[in-house]
């Protein structure tokens, strides 16, 4: 595995472009968390497939299709690679790492496993995350394997919408598995492992971000072992997708903190190119003009 390119952004977070031995390219993000915004304070965010097949629409990995899995060693060489960087720099020790990279993990079930407990034997990492668009077996697959194990994994589901047919406009995969089957799967996980899913939700402006979108989360979420997490769109200029203002963003989430347990994602690397897929993409069109 090799560096093709390396971005350090001003939030102290660092973006690598890495090369595979086939040749094919994945994006992996180290976080170091100097003002302790985020839950863990040194983290690896790794990709766990080269591009992937779900296609959500505002997805800068999905636009490029896919490729391949990715084995278990090559997610665990990317902790090693950032671990590297981390000791260099006298940083401290990386506390948690988040399979939120390129690709849909759970679609790579078993490498992603093997993976988590090869790095749990190599670093002593215990805790994990993991965002999904909820492939709803595997959800169970992953509480069977869990079970009578020291790893805590949490979950993050992507929502994005609060109708079927709203969240299939952005996410095909919807039609498999539909947003009250995905929300039944968070429950039971949550259960398992004592700690609350948590629902991702991107305000895109004019499409999600509405009264009635408000109220039908509120119905959706209210009482249940789940956490609501907003964030805004790390914008990869596609499909004539609007992020949400910070003010708008700000304005929903005070219509609804009192109702349901929420709060607003801090987006880390957005000056590096930091959301999923965004570098590898830009190479690649760079590519085609050299």
């Amino acid at each position: 595995m090799k560096i093709l390119k390396e971005l350090r952004s001003e939030d102290h977070s660092i973006k690598y472009l890495l090369k595979l031995d086939d040749g094919n390219t994945i994006e992996t993000l180290y976080m170091h968390d100097e003002a302790m915004v985020l839950t863990y304070h040194s983290t690896v965010c790794v990709s766990s497939q080269v591009g992937c097949n779900i296609g959500c629409k505002f997805c800068a990995t999905g636009e490029q299709g896919f490729i391949r899995n990715l084995t278990a060693d090559e997610i665990l060489e990317q902790v090693v690679l950032c671990n590297q960087y981390r000791l260099k720099s006298g940083l401290i020790p990386i506390d948690a790492v988040v399979f939120a990279g390129m690709g849909e993990p759970l679609l790579n079930f078993y490498n992603v496993r093997d993976a988590v407990f090869k790095i749990q034997s190599q670093f002593g990492i215990r805790d994990f995350e993991l965002a999904t668009v909820g492939v709803v077996p595997k959800i169970y697959e992953f509480i069977d394997c869990l079970k009578n194990t020291d790893t805590h994994m949490r979950i993050n589901i992507s929502i994005h919408a609060t109708t079927n047919d709203q969240r299939r406009k952005l996410i095909p995969f919807n039609s498999k598995y539909g947003i009250e089957e995905l929300i039944r799967a968070a429950i039971d996980f949550a259960n398992s492992q004592s700690n609350k899913v948590r629902i991702r939700y991107m305000l895109l402006k004019g499409f999600n971000d509405s009264e009635a979108d408000v109220l039908r989360l509120i119905e959706l979420l209210k009482g249940k072992p789940l956490k609501l997490i907003l964030s805004q769109y790390n914008d990869n200029h596609m499909d004539d997708l609007t992020p949400s203002g910070t003010l708008e963003i700000r304005n929903f989430y005070d219509k609804i903190k009192e109702e349901i347990d929420c709060e607003i994602f801090h987006n880390f690397g957005g000056d590096i190119r930091g959301g999923c897929g965004q570098l590898r993409r830009h190479r690649k069109i760079a590519a085609q003009y050299d």
